[in-house]
């Protein structure tokens, strides 16, 4: 083969091999955190977002009805939101933005979610999801929290070909750390169906 002929040869591959490349390359781009963007049908910032704004009224509304509007504002430990999905979901971050919108809003104090994870685990309140009336009243007085706030993220997700269909719910309750009794108790629920184009997942 003429040399010449060789080396365009060799360049031509190259060059595509470069333009094939270059478009594969992935590309970075800043959003801004509080923009609504649906990628797929797994939980997402926009979920954990709505989830916690959805709690926040709730929760807003009926603490105004049980204390009245000129109380002082209550002490509550946060003490969980359970994961029950199949993903890997730091429900942390959920419970975090809830105290957060709360907290905001000036109708709420919290006690340090540290000292709160020291007292779960003295006081065995965590992971069976029941907890002992005599042992939360005496963390709660430990803690000097009126209230203790649970819950939990649970999930469904089923395919079929190309289509997938996730179902969350968090459900998240409020007790009174004297009666045992629950004072409030909310639910929230998200649906998301994703069609994939092409083959195959």
């Amino acid at each position: 083969m003429d040399a010449r002929l060789l080396r365009s040869l060799c360049l031509t591959v190259l060059c595509s091999v470069t333009v094939f490349m270059v478009g594969c390359a992935g590309k970075s781009v800043y959003v801004a955190p509080g923009e609504t963007m649906q990628m797929g049908a797994d939980f997402s910032d926009t979920d954990m977002r709505t989830m916690a704004q959805s709690m926040y009224n709730s929760l807003q509304s009926r603490l105004v009805k049980i204390r009245g509007p000129e109380s002082p504002a209550a002490i509550v430990a946060l003490l969980r939101v359970d994961n029950k999905t199949s993903e890997h979901i730091d429900t942390d971050m959920i419970a975090d933005k809830l105290q957060v919108e709360l907290l905001r809003a000036g109708t709420l104090r919290f006690v340090d979610r540290t000292r709160i994870r020291d007292m779960v685990a003295e006081f065995d309140l965590g992971g069976s999801g029941f907890i002992d009336p005599d042992k939360a009243k005496s963390a709660g007085k430990a803690l000097g929290a009126d209230y203790f706030l649970y819950g939990e993220l649970g999930g469904i997700k089923k395919t079929e070909g190309k289509t997938k269909l996730n179902y969350y719910r968090l459900s998240m309750k409020l007790t009174d750390v004297e009666t045992d009794e629950v004072v409030w108790a909310e639910d929230f629920e998200i649906k998301k169906m994703y069609t994939k184009p092409g083959i195959g997942w």
